[in-house]
């Protein structure tokens, strides 16, 4: 593929998904679309940038570029149910 940069440097951002969750995009064009649209406006709020919607790509035979760190996923609270009396 042309640099879409045209050589000069970018920033790129890895977004880590789920692998069964990840087959499930691959399998429908549209929610995969989707997703993206989703995850680069977040990351756009997030980090206060302007993101070009347009030129990504997934990579084949990489998993990520340079380094990853471990990545945690935080365990939100369940909710308590409970009946009140009367």
């Amino acid at each position: 593929f042309p640099n879409p940069t045209g050589g000069r440097g970018c920033t790129a951002y890895d977004v880590v998904v789920n692998s069964g969750f990840f087959r499930t995009l691959q399998a429908d064009p549209l929610y995969f679309e989707f997703f993206l649209t989703v995850a680069m406006e977040g990351l756009s709020e997030k980090y206060g940038v302007e993101l070009e919607l347009t030129g990504w790509r997934v990579l084949r035979n990489r998993k990520f570029l340079g380094s990853i760190s471990a990545q945690n996923i935080r365990a939100r609270p369940q909710p308590h149910i409970q009946e009140l009396p009367g």
